[in-house]
């Protein structure tokens, strides 16, 4: 069998150079010895973009790119397609993981110099892949087809029409149709899961040729190959395979328990990596209180933020991406490596990153003059960093530099450790001057504490009854099935046939729509009420449980309510039977900050509120202690809608971090084994 695999290998190598292959770029590609914790990112890149790939191809299976079906079929692959709701994570998240990863390892060229002579082409096709990147993340983005899909991607596209005679046309062409619509979304599929792939690969296949000709380069930068035995192999190198293959495990490892601890326990990242707004099916007509791009992107789109003119904004957000390219030679330092360069090298460095962060962060986050401000301060530090960088280069000072490498070289843990509390001060304080926000995540007053309950079934079960009674009426639950919702809370499908299907047409297997017809919604609501699966994920429980909790008599409306954390909202109190009138009352107020409220005027403080709290004056058929905890049964069973798999989530990861932390102890072990005779 072994001669005969062998014959097959000898086979194929006579007609196309495999071993040959092999040996340019793993057995015989020495690699400088003391690669550090910096060097791991560059195998993690590849890492996910094999994710990607892999998870993208397996998704493309299912979704429809149409306007009509695209936020059904992603919601189809999350509920009814096998373990899609793992594929849908590992994409998403994979995707912020490439940044975070790219970002990184372009952190270390920043302090290494490895797009110095002779590694010029390397870090120009290392620009060209996170720009490509950039355009593969942000057609994708729009894929989902949910409000922040929508809206992100008609402020971005938009920004275009800042050019000068082309801009409009070239918007328009973009978009292929005069607002976003079903062709944007056509055209944006095919770059997504086509063109802009087959860019992504051969640049990264360049980007490994051309490191692979010139060598790695390494935390000294020094050149290895200026040193070696008679066997021409250099004294300060290694075989990339097997050292470096077995040394890598031990990141991929590591990087693999947080990667798959966000996938299963917190796949949302607060709305950074989901954003919570995207749960809302597009909608043309309703825009967004605020629209920010993914996280990825905001350092750039606060660059654009702040320049006031449009045009200008624009091209600070082009030089912001484009400047890069050209600092192989804006460097004029003799050395590579910060450890040999002088104070000012470090100071700017530093003052770079933090600046970068801040800027990031400020994206996310609705302008303010004083964030404004702040994003201007920090976009002329992103911008002087380059431009001046001829300047401060030339004039710091630099240390001798060894002629072969170190192994201890470096700041060492705990000054790595002092630099990055210090690049934190120097981001935190900044974003604290300037942070105090301007509303509450529920209106006019703070949400109530909600931790959802997906493993209490009778919890789920009572919401379940809840909802039936006096929610399905209006709210469909459409990407939900009824045979799904037994199965999981635990009721037998005959029963739910017969009690909670009131349309005996309606089979077991279907979703679950609402009778209520959307034209007549529209006559009596102003607005066909909306599809509650997602409201959960969309609002957020807590939100959602203060908001059932606070209806108040108010005359003047409608229907005689209003609600304290969704001001002059359609919807009438249809819980009033089960809660009661509630009328507002004098009652303690807080600030936004958790501090006393004061009188913007006098500046006196002001200790209660003419709506600060509620008094029943009409007894419902529940007490406030029983009204509260139905309706925690309600929302919980909603919050169930939303994710169906999120205790199979849990369960799964739990195993799955299990594994990979034994997978971990072995890769350590194989490294230490194979590391022990490197000096």
């Amino acid at each position: 069998m072994i001669n005969m695999l062998v014959g097959l290998r000898d086979w194929v190598d006579a007609r196309l150079p495999i071993v040959r292959a092999w040996d340019t770029h793993m057995g015989k590609y020495y690699a400088p010895k003391n690669f550090n914790f910096w060097y791991f990112f560059g195998v993690l890149s590849l890492l996910v973009l094999v994710n990607q790939l892999l998870t993208g191809i397996w998704l493309t299976m299912s979704y429809t790119p149409s306007q009509e079906d695209a936020f059904a079929s992603v919601e189809y692959i999350m509920r009814d397609v096998d373990y899609g709701w793992i594929l849908r994570y590992m994409h998403s998240t994979g995707a912020s993981a490439f940044f975070v990863v790219v970002y990184l390892h372009m952190f270390r060229a920043l302090l290494y110099g490895s797009y110095k002579k002779p590694r010029e082409l390397i870090w120009i096709f290392g620009m060209l892949i996170f720009v490509i990147l950039m355009a593969e993340a942000f057609v994708g983005y729009v894929l989902p087809w949910g409000q922040m899909s929508y809206w992100g991607a008609q402020v971005i596209i938009s920004l275009f029409g800042a050019i000068p005679v082309v801009g409009e046309d070239l918007v328009t062409w973009i978009r292929g149709d005069f607002l976003i619509s079903g062709v944007t979304l056509n055209r944006f599929f095919a770059l997504h899961v086509v063109a802009l792939p087959i860019v992504l690969l051969a640049l990264v296949v360049l980007h490994l040729l051309a490191l692979h000709e010139v060598g790695s380069n390494n935390p000294d930068g020094v050149d290895i190959k200026k040193t070696k035995d008679e066997n021409g192999i250099p004294l300060d190198g290694v075989a990339f395979h097997p050292y470096y293959t077995v040394h890598d495990l031990q990141a991929i490892g590591v990087f693999l328990f947080i990667f798959c601890g966000v996938i299963f326990f917190m796949p949302e990242m607060g709305g950074y990596f989901l954003e919570f707004a995207n749960f809302e099916e597009a909608n043309p007509l309703k825009t967004p209180e605020h629209i920010a791009p993914v996280w990825y992107f905001t350092p750039f789109y606060s660059v654009l933020r702040a320049v006031p003119d449009k045009f200008w904004g624009f091209v600070a957000f082009a030089a912001s991406v484009a400047i890069p390219f050209l600092l192989p030679w804006l460097d004029r330092s003799p050395v590579k490596s910060w450890r040999y360069r002088g104070n000012i090298t470090k100071v700017m460095l530093v003052l770079f990153v933090a600046s970068f962060l801040i800027l990031g962060v400020l994206g996310v986050k609705a302008p303010t003059p004083a964030r404004t401000v702040l994003a201007q301060i920090c976009s002329i530090i992103y911008f002087a960093f380059f431009l001046l960088m001829p300047v401060w280069t030339s004039i710091d000072r630099t240390k001798p530099v060894p002629e072969r490498v170190t192994t201890d070289g470096g700041i060492g843990f705990w000054g790595s450790i002092g630099g990055l509390v210090l690049i934190g001060i120097l981001t935190i304080l900044p974003l604290k001057a300037v942070g105090a926000e301007s509303a509450f995540d529920c209106g006019t007053i703070a949400c109530d504490e909600f931790t959802a309950d997906p493993h209490d079934k009778a919890s789920l079960q009572r919401g379940a009854r809840w909802y039936m009674n006096y929610c399905m009426g209006c709210h469909s639950l459409q990407y939900a099935r009824y045979n799904r919702v037994a199965q999981d809370l635990g009721i037998p499908e005959d029963l739910m046939q017969g009690n909670l299907i009131f349309d005996p047409d309606v089979k077991v297997g279907s979703l679950m729509h609402n009778a209520m017809d959307k034209g007549n919604a529209k006559v009596w609501f102003g607005a066909t009420p909306p599809d509650l699966t997602l409201v959960s994920r969309a609002r957020q429980p807590d939100w959602l449980y203060t908001y059932l909790r606070t209806f108040y008599r108010d005359d003047s409306r409608p229907y005689g309510v209003n609600n304290k954390v969704f001001k002059d909202v359609g919807m009438p109190h249809v819980l009033l039977e089960l809660q009661g009138m509630q009328e507002c009352a004098m009652g303690p107020v807080k600030a936004h900050n958790g501090g006393v409220k004061r009188d913007p005027l006098t500046g006196a403080d002001i200790l209660e509120e003419p709506c600060g709290q509620f008094t029943i004056t009409e007894e419902g058929s529940l007490t406030p202690e029983e009204f509260d905890t139905a309706m925690y049964d309600l929302v919980n069973f909603m919050a169930y809608t939303a994710e169906p798999m999120v205790a199979d989530r849990h369960r799964i990861g739990t195993f799955t971090l299990l594994f990979i932390a034994l997978f971990f102890v072995f890769a350590w072990l194989l490294n230490r084994e194979y590391w022990k005779d490197v000096h």
